[in-house]
């Protein structure tokens, strides 16, 4: 097949235009009914001219009579004026009437004539003078004599008139004359133009035939070419779907199967012919269940969600199971979607795996134990415990530790493959900050990173970033890209850590300064084994760690990748799901401390030390923003430096004790230079004074007398709203009002509701995993008390709701208040009702 053919094979039919048809459907009929209105018009002008040349002979006709009329009642006029013969008079009386009825004729054919009637006015005098002056001889015949009549007759008056008669009757006729040669000048040209018309509609008729013809002829050659091309298609693909040597399968959107070849035949013990119409779903072992088929297999949206279906039996008809690897794929047909089945026989390549897996386990737990001697005799030895080693004995018993933890690591890795391989990793599930883990990754590198005379520099957007997963796995990942960065790094390099949320994700980065990834390795980059082969990039390693790295992370439903560096390096980049609940968030079961301290290696040790215990640590660097933050009443205590660059930390305390919403805020202070004796602590009202360095005991046993001494100077406050804004924005306006609790999901309260009891609850109605209205049943002391509740939602509630709880308030841009004075009076009335 060539090339062109190739592609127009490839290019889908087009269905038949609908609006095309439509169009001509209607512009042909109503161009016959043009042409027929047409051809009307041109025949009424016809009947038209037909009329005006009757019209105009009738006139003629007419005029024809009038004056035949004259001359019959002139000759009956001279008869009797000669003979005397009364008959005469008869015929003259009968001429008389046929003129004057003539002239009537011809004034109503001339009606419409202005000019032709204004000459019959003259016409019509001219008749009367010339009837008066033949009336006047025959009256003088009658009562004269002959003689006199001649007299009259020779005078030739009579005849004058008769001229003049005649004259207008001529003109008359010339003018009907004139305008019946117009008339039919424009109808001769008229219907030369249609001659033309009809000559010219003709040739473009013709054409078109000829161009239909055409048209038809092209189609019919394109349909033979077509019809050719999908016949040897279809061959084609019929001679590659029996000869291919894996199972193919072919399921309707029913999931029966419409086709099958050889090779499924022979892998599942069925004749071909034996597999159409029974259930794919069944024989494949996969999209169990109820619904259709197509949602049963994963197909949304025109895409299969998983195409690739690894490690799956099919059933062989005697009922043995066979390991395949099952890759779909769809065949869009005009009437429907239909699956394409792919089925790999894997026997011989599980027995492999399973070889290989047995002998890698037992060689790895093999090794281990002799390794793990070596290790700790080479230690012993290094620290001096059997005494003190020469310098190159030393430097010798170091080379071989190195090497045996760098062989204990490559055990370790093939260990964790198996493990992956098989399913049998354990991973645990707990709540773990992403920035202190990559603090603990960073000191555990730093050792590596002096050998390679490499910096380490870490970049945190933000702290807390909380993940659920398992603290040593993933902290296995980062220790694995900055131990790949290090390695790769040229000395005096750099290597960057960062840490940044990217929408409901955090992600970790890890870029260096080496030569990068090579081009023919980044589609291997993350498979087991792999080692680019540049000579520039080979810098030892198992070739396991990011195989290990990427199914840790795809555990925890993350995902991992790699880039280029800002510079010339390598970028890997992996993130993970933050929890549902943002820091911002936080219920507050876990405490929160604010810690005032300018100095960030000092800052970093005291963070280090709370959350250890388990807290939640926001830090500051000056006096403004300590006071800032401790006026949103988010906080159970304030860590403070009173030695702050500039600023006097006392004056912060006296400040915050100064202010009714932040007065009963627990505060332990920390410095170096001022004797707390000096400084009145005691008329400051802190928690405690601790000296520099800070004992970490002494510590901890203060901010459990600052966490203590909130929860029972201020009320609780647990405000429920999965809005994070709304929680935002209601913590600061309650600030003065207690210490706010916080949770987004009725599961979520429930928890928190189980560890600790508020004093007020706000409450919104619609929440994520249900209604908050469920939560009222929960919201009682032990001994039966309601715990005062205000619904604070964006919708009202029925009637029956609101006798249930303290308040109701519909949110709104003035709300706020009504909810701060809400809270007063509800305060005000527990307190009462406790004394």
């Amino acid at each position: 097949m060539t090339a062109e053919a190739g592609e127009s094979a490839a290019v889908p039919p087009r269905p038949p235009s609908r609006l095309r048809l439509v169009a001509l459907a209607v512009l042909g009929p109503l161009a016959l009914i043009l042409l027929a209105l047409w051809f009307g018009i041109q025949i009424k002008q016809l009947d038209t001219m037909r009329t005006v040349v009757r019209a105009s002979y009738d006139k003629r006709f007419t005029a024809t009579d009038l004056i035949r009329g004259l001359d019959e009642a002139e000759s009956a006029q001279r008869g009797y004026v000669i003979t005397g013969d009364a008959a005469f008079l008869a015929t003259y009386d009968m001429a008389h009437k046929t003129s004057l009825d003539s002239l009537g004729d011809l004034r109503r054919l001339y009606a419409s004539n202005p000019e032709q009637i204004a000459r019959l006015d003259q016409l019509g005098t001219l008749i009367d003078d010339k009837f008066a002056e033949m009336a006047g001889v025959i009256g003088a015949r009658r009562s004269a004599g002959p003689d006199t009549a001649d007299a009259l007759v020779t005078n030739r008056h009579g005849v004058a008139l008769m001229r003049q008669v005649r004259g207008l009757v001529t003109a008359l006729g010339d003018a009907e004359q004139a305008t019946l040669a117009s008339r039919l000048g424009y109808v001769r040209s008229h219907f030369q133009q249609m001659r033309v018309f009809v000559w010219a509609l003709m040739l473009v008729a013709g054409l078109a035939l000829l161009v239909a013809l055409w048209i038809v002829w092209r189609a019919q050659a394109v349909r033979y070419r077509v019809e050719q091309d999908a016949h040897a298609a279809a061959a084609r693909q019929r001679a590659i779907f029996a000869g291919t040597i894996d199972a193919l399968l072919i399921l309707d959107e029913g999931g029966h199967i419409q086709m099958a070849n050889a090779a499924a035949g022979r892998m599942l013990g069925y004749a071909p012919d034996e597999l159409i119409g029974r259930d794919g779903s069944g024989i494949l072992g996969v999209a169990g269940g109820k619904d259709d088929f197509h949602t049963r297999i994963g197909l949304r949206d025109g895409v299969l969600i998983q195409p690739n279906r690894l490690d799956r039996t099919v059933q062989h008809r005697d009922g043995h199971a066979i390991p395949v690897d099952i890759a779909l794929g769809l065949m869009a047909l005009p009437e429907e979607i239909q699956i394409v089945a792919s089925l790999r026989d894997i026997s011989e390549r599980k027995v492999m795996e399973r070889l290989k897996d047995e002998f890698v386990s037992t060689v790895s737990h093999e090794l281990r134990t002799p390794l793990t001697s070596v290790v700790g005799s080479l230690g012993l030895l290094r620290s001096g415990s059997v005494g003190e080693l020469p310098d190159a004995a030393r430097r010798l018993v170091e080379i071989a530790e190195n090497n045996s933890r760098r062989l204990i690591r490559l055990i370790n890795d093939i260990l964790d493959i198996e493990k992956i391989g098989s399913g049998r990793m354990h991973f645990e599930s707990v709540p773990l900050d992403v920035a202190r883990m990559l603090d603990q990754a960073i000191d555990g590198s730093r050792g590596l990173a002096s050998t390679r005379q490499a910096r380490l520099e870490l970049d945190v957007a933000e702290r807390p970033l909380i993940v659920q997963g398992d603290a040593d796995r993933l902290l296995q990942v980062v220790t694995n890209l900055l131990s790949n960065a290090l390695r790769f790094s040229p000395e005096g390099g750099t290597v960057r850590a960062a840490l940044r949320r990217d929408g409901d994700n955090a992600v970790v980065s890890i870029e260096d300064e080496g030569p990068g990834v090579p081009a023919d390795f980044r589609d291997r980059i993350f498979e087991r084994f792999s080692q680019a082969s540049d000579g520039a990039a080979m810098s030892g390693g198992t070739g396991l760690g990011l195989a290990i790295s990427r199914e840790i992370v795809l555990a925890h439903q993350g995902r991992i990748w790699f880039g280029e560096a800002r510079g010339a390096g390598a970028c890997f980049s992996f993130s993970l799901p933050l929890q549902a609940a943002d820091p911002r968030s936080e219920s507050g079961a876990r405490p929160r401390i604010l810690v005032c301290e300018a100095q960030a290696e000092a800052a970093g040790l005291l963070r280090g030390m709370l959350e250890h215990e388990g807290c939640l640590v926001d830090c500051v660097v000056t006096a403004r923003e300590a006071q800032q933050a401790a006026r949103t009443g988010r906080y159970d205590g304030l860590i403070l430096d009173v030695a702050l660059p500039g600023e006097n930390g006392l004056e912060v305390v006296r400040a915050l004790r100064r202010r009714a919403d932040t007065r009963l805020l627990p505060i332990i202070v920390i410095s170096g230079v001022v004797d707390p004796e000096t400084a009145g602590a005691a008329a400051l009202e802190v928690i405690d004074w601790i000296d520099k360095p800070v004992d970490q005991e002494r510590l901890i046993r203060a901010v459990r007398r600052a966490v203590e001494h909130s929860a029972t100077t201020r009320p609780t406050l647990l405000h429920i709203d999965d809005d994070l804004d709304m929680l935002e924005v209601t913590a600061t306006a309650l600030a003065e009002h207690g210490r706010m609790l916080r949770a987004t999901t009725v599961a979520s309260a429930r928890e928190l509701l189980g560890q600790q009891t508020p004093d007020i609850v706000i409450l919104d109605v619609a929440l994520p995993d249900g209604s908050g209205l469920e939560l009222l049943p929960d919201l009682f002391l032990a001994d039966g008390t309601a715990i005062p509740t205000i619904i604070y939602s964006a919708t009202d509630v029925l009637p029956e709701v609101r006798g249930q709880v303290d308040a109701v308030l519909v949110k709104s841009r003035r709300s706020l208040p009504n909810l701060a004075q809400t809270i007063r009076r509800l305060l005000a009335s527990v307190s009462t009702t406790d004394t």
